[in-house]
């Protein structure tokens, strides 16, 4: 069995270790949670990510299909302008056919215009851009002529037969006027369906492109997830490195605390032992001074002040 001094020096030996070890749990617990908490950040950063990811996702979706939805209405919208086009170019056919027709030589039968219209500034007043009005303002000119004026019946026949004549052209050039109308509202019409279609392309066009952005940030973003998660993952591996130094240290730790008390215990028993044996040492003592002090009774020897002492310790003075 080893000495109380060996047992001390082993106690003191084991109290350095100890300590020790407890220096390098304490910096391998700080590496560890330095790497834990690394881990964790770029785990929440992936999970921000994944969520933006999410959001732009429902935003690019939702883009998507509007884009879908305004491609059938642009198309329907340019379908009907084709048709107003058609319909445009057959007034077009039409009037410059009925502008064929207005043939004023055999309308006035090889009446002068001159002579028909004295009064007007411009001779080819039967031009085909000749107004409606101002055509009937013509015919009303030479219908006032004969009413207000006194003329031969042969110079009103000849008036009567331009009138009439004026009343075709008047007519027909009513027709031209009608269809100039139609074509009127027609190219309005393309020009209001070319500005809504104009509108939903670039708005298709707006909604395409911020699609397209998002799609690309969406492909970024994963690609930084896939790098952080080789971080992530290798910041996990140096956690569980560090951990598993620490969980062996601290079993080292462990071990040698059990070998400290394993010593204290023994230098406790010894010092227990100590404490008993000089306390029946103590006791044996005093009992042979009682004796000693009970024979000096006995003999009626004078006490002294140790004898008393002896006496007071036993409870007996």
């Amino acid at each position: 069995m080893a000495s109380p001094r060996e047992l001390v020096e082993e106690l003191n030996k084991h109290r350095v270790e100890v300590s020790k070890l407890r220096d390098v749990l304490n910096e391998l617990d700080r590496e560890k949670e330095q790497w834990f908490r690394k881990k964790d950040e770029i785990s929440k950063k992936i999970k921000e990510s994944i969520q933006k990811i999410k959001e732009d996702k429902t935003k690019r979706d939702s883009l998507t299909q509007e884009v879908k939805e305004l491609k059938p209405k642009r198309d329907s919208i340019n379908k009907e302008i084709t048709a107003k086009l058609k319909e445009f170019d057959n007034l077009k056919k039409e009037k410059i056919s009925l502008a064929k027709s207005l043939d004023m030589s055999k309308i006035a039968r090889g009446v002068s215009k001159q002579t028909i219209f004295e009064h007007a500034q411009k001779p080819k007043v039967f031009d085909i851009k000749e107004s409606p009005s101002k055509i009937k303002q013509h015919i009303e000119k030479l219908e006032f002529k004969i009413e207000t004026e006194a003329i031969s019946f042969e110079k009103e026949r000849e008036l009567m037969k331009k009138i009439k004549g004026l009343k075709k052209l008047y007519g027909k050039s009513s027709v031209i006027e009608e269809v100039n109308k139609k074509m009127g509202d027609i190219s309005d019409e393309i020009k209001k369906m070319r500005k809504d279609t104009n509108e939903s392309h670039e708005s298709l066009q707006d909604k395409a492109r911020q699609s397209q952005v998002l799609h690309e940030e969406i492909l970024k973003i994963s690609a930084e997830i896939d790098k952080i998660k080789v971080d992530e993952e290798n910041a996990f591996k140096k956690f569980s490195e560090f951990k598993k130094k620490f969980n062996g240290v601290n079993e080292q730790l462990k071990e040698k605390l059990k070998e400290m008390n394993h010593v204290k215990e023994q230098l406790d028993k010894i010092s227990t032992e100590k404490k008993e044996k000089r306390r029946l040492e103590q006791e044996s003592f005093l009992k042979s001074k009682e004796d000693a002090v009970n024979e000096k009774i006995k003999r009626r020897e004078k006490l002294t002040t140790e004898d008393l002492l002896v006496f007071q310790k036993f409870g007996k003075y």
